[in-house]
């Protein structure tokens, strides 16, 4: 991901999330995340030059030996869903992730992801990680929300 990829990202997320819907917010909160690198790790997908999706991974606790990585936001152009395109991203971030910790001295412990109940998303980290169910959390954001962990 390079910073120029951050205006793309915007109308990413405006067209993906609920949260925030003032575009100098989101702008303002992605180049945070980005500037927060190697904590914050983004990926984007692109298309002819378009950035149509991103993925941003979020290491947590500390430079650990063994590290969590929370996979924190996911989004794909509505135009552009059901392609595979999230699949994609998924995987080859966090293969990207794996080798990253592996030069560090780290492994991967673990991968924790929070969904809405009602999201489809779920059956995307249970396919693309083996991500299982962990706990869930009454009232969050706009809804109960599932922590799922995958094991490595």
């Amino acid at each position: 991901m390079k910073e120029t990829d951050i205006d793309g990202m915007t109308k990413v997320y405006l067209d993906c999330f609920k949260g925030m819907r003032d575009p100098e917010s989101v702008e303002k909160w992605i180049r945070c995340n980005f500037n927060a690198y190697p904590r914050m790790q983004y990926f984007v997908a692109e298309i002819d030059g378009k950035v149509v999706g991103y993925i941003l991974w979020v290491e947590k606790g500390g430079f650990r030996k063994e590290a969590v990585l929370e996979l924190e936001q996911i989004g794909v152009l509505r135009d552009y869903r059901g392609q595979g395109i999230g699949s994609k991203l998924i995987i080859k971030s966090l293969e990207e992730m794996k080798r990253y910790l592996i030069e560090r001295g780290s492994k991967l412990k673990l991968v924790e992801v929070s969904t809405g109940t009602s999201n489809q998303a779920q059956k995307l980290y249970i396919k693309t990680l083996n991500a299982k169910p962990e706990c869930l959390i009454k009232d969050l954001f706009r809804g109960d929300e599932l922590i799922m962990i995958a094991r490595f």
